[in-house]
């Protein structure tokens, strides 16, 4: 065989080896689905039920389920419609709206954590198991009242970033949701949620921004909407209409995503403190808000 013929023979056999690994990245990108984040969507109302209403029935077209807080005013004036969305199979959790609970102690936690539960058991016909504060806001009372209230679940002000993290503390029967906690331009950090960014001063676009990016970068994510905001106000509405549009996300229920990530000794359990937004900061203040056009209780 004469030089040219060899070199000829080697440059077919680069070529083939090119074409072959072409192919094979060909068909490794048509085949690879990339992993959904595990995501939870909470609703949060102590108002009135036409938010919850609206995302009651974008969750359902969307089969999504959702875990719903709300205090113990929204079961007395809205009890029919509360157990409506326990009947469409939504999550109802319990609310304390009013006090962020750091640093309270034994009788006034039990008092409303037992307040909360009794109205929406009586209302539902179903088990209360799940618990938040103001500012999803909890301390070692909090898990004792859960635990002898039989209160599977408190929901925590975030400590992992965007990430959400389950921690079950060895000393209680209680599982600890920390949900995801995002930063803002100028008052700190706080949920991933409409109120929360709301009151740091940052804008529905801005919000739109930070929700997908949390999802990109993160396994677990819990999203978080107060439903007479992000449930009536169109520009908030449409931006999480965009968030779930755009994230590839599993969307689960409290007991699907509540898989516990650590289990270790309570004081071992970050725990996050910070707000800077207690008196809101937003840049257009709620009631300048538009509101969505509809008197069919939808703003799609």
């Amino acid at each position: 065989m004469g030089r040219t013929q060899t070199i000829r023979k080697k440059q077919n056999i680069r070529l083939w080896i090119i074409v072959v690994v072409a192919i094979i990245i060909l068909l490794a990108l048509k085949l690879y689905k990339p992993v959904p984040t595990k995501a939870m969507m909470l609703l949060i109302e102590f108002e009135e039920t036409k938010g919850l209403k609206n995302w009651a029935n974008e969750l359902k077209e969307r089969n999504m389920p959702g875990v719903i807080l709300v205090q113990h005013n929204i079961v007395d004036e809205h009890c029919s419609d509360i157990k409506h969305l326990s009947e469409m199979g939504f999550e109802i959790s319990g609310l304390y709206a009013a006090e962020a609970f750091w640093n309270k102690n034994y009788t006034f936690q039990y008092e409303n954590m037992k307040e909360v539960k009794d109205k929406i058991e009586n209302c539902t016909g179903k088990v209360m198991r799940s618990f938040g504060s103001r500012y999803f806001a909890y301390d070692e009372i909090t898990l004792k009242v859960a635990e002898e209230l039989g209160i599977q679940y408190i929901f925590a002000r975030g400590t992992t970033g965007a990430r959400a993290t389950v921690y079950k503390p060895e000393e209680y029967n209680v599982k600890i949701i920390s949900v995801s906690n995002v930063p803002s331009k100028e008052w700190g950090t706080g949920s991933l949620c409409d109120y929360s960014l709301w009151a740091r001063g940052e804008s529905p676009s801005d919000f739109e921004t930070i929700a997908i990016q949390s999802f990109n970068s993160n396994d677990k994510v819990i999203l978080v909407s107060h439903a007479y905001l992000g449930g009536t106000k169109l520009r908030w509405w449409n931006a999480y209409q965009k968030v779930l549009d755009t994230v590839n996300a599993e969307w689960l229920t409290l007991d699907e995503f509540a898989v516990v990530d650590y289990e270790t000794p309570f004081a071992k359990i970050p725990v996050n403190r910070e707000v800077k937004y207690e008196v809101p900061k937003p840049k257009i203040p709620l009631e300048e808000e538009p509101e969505c056009l509809s008197e069919e209780l939808a703003c799609y």
